[in-house]
């Protein structure tokens, strides 16, 4: 004859004890699985990369307003922006960010006349642009350690550092590089 343990109070006690003990320890897993989640998440967009709108149209014809670019951060952890960098900048004037390109670097003198721009003295090739580049209220500049010098590509049509109120951009208020534009898919690749 059989015998069945199912009436022992102990056993179930012993089982329900179990069965709460495997959820709770599948609880703990689920939770360390997503706070992880988020803390990578967070580093990679403090550290790594992020995602852009461009809401302008003063990089055209390079990018119009609605495409969605990747910005890396990593490009300027282990180095420092170099001319012909489309950069994400801190506009502390609107208190919103900016898409411009990278002129000017720290010790160079920039000067636009005739509608063109000269870095020390040599006219700036390639130009990156078609239009002319006219100055705001000033046509020379000094870049001091740490500052650059950044203009869109619409030149007509771009706030940039000709700007009073952009101006020189201190290296602190750079974000990362645009490197990739991920939509529209038409258009999807590497940015130059």
């Amino acid at each position: 004859m059989e015998s069945n343990n199912n009436g022992n109070p102990a056993d179930k006690d012993e089982r329900q004890d179990q069965s709460k003990q495997k959820n709770s320890s599948e609880l703990i897993s689920w939770v360390k699985m997503i706070v992880s989640a988020f803390i990578i998440a967070f580093l990679l967009r403090t550290f790594v990369f992020q995602m852009a709108l461009v809401n302008q149209m003063s990089m055209e014809p390079t990018l119009h307003e609605g495409q969605m670019l990747i910005i890396s951060k990593l490009n300027y952890l282990v180095g420092e922006p170099d001319r012909g960098d489309i950069v994400v900048l801190k506009d502390d004037a609107e208190n919103k960010l900016l898409i411009k390109r990278v002129i000017g670097l720290p010790g160079e003198e920039i000067q636009l006349k005739e509608g063109k721009v000269f870095i020390n003295d040599k006219e700036l090739a390639p130009d990156y642009t078609n239009a002319p580049t006219y100055a705001y209220i000033q046509e020379s500049w000094q870049l001091p350690d740490g500052e650059y010098f950044v203009l869109g590509d619409n030149r007509e049509h771009s706030r940039d550092s000709r700007a009073e109120n952009v101006g020189l951009v201190k290296r602190e208020n750079i974000i990362g590089r645009a490197v990739f534009r991920i939509w529209p898919f038409g258009k999807l690749g590497v940015l130059k």
